[in-house]
């Protein structure tokens, strides 16, 4: 199973600056072009999930920091659609889930604009 990163906004800090730390942190990708996706509610008391696509500086620093991320891996378009159409080896987050949604637009919009919630 494969999905988009995830974090928590510390306090003093902006939503895209969380994007920005969290990616960082969690697989040492430094990030451009952060852009808001949507929200979705979060089963929890009070929480919010809210997506964000950006584009990677330079891929190959990714890696996983060993401890939340076991691995970090890019996926082309081609295996996406495969994996969408239970086709590929890889799963993906549930249709319900911002996840999904913001893989699902990461791949219907290949020109790099994103449609939104």
């Amino acid at each position: 199973m494969f999905s988009c990163f995830a974090g928590f906004v510390e306090a003093g800090e902006s939503l895209e600056q969380s994007v920005h730390r969290e990616i960082e942190e969690e697989a040492g990708v430094r990030l451009s072009a952060v852009r808001f996706f949507g929200s979705q509610p979060w089963p929890y008391p009070r929480s919010l999930m809210i997506g964000f696509h950006a584009t990677a500086t330079d891929d190959d620093l990714a890696h996983p920091d060993g401890e939340e991320i076991v691995e970090v891996r890019w996926f082309t378009r081609a295996e996406i659609a495969s994996a969408l159409a239970g086709e590929g080896p890889v799963g993906l987050p549930g249709p319900a889930s911002i996840a999904r949604r913001l893989i699902v637009d990461w791949l219907e919009n290949e020109d790099g604009r994103e449609s939104g919630a």
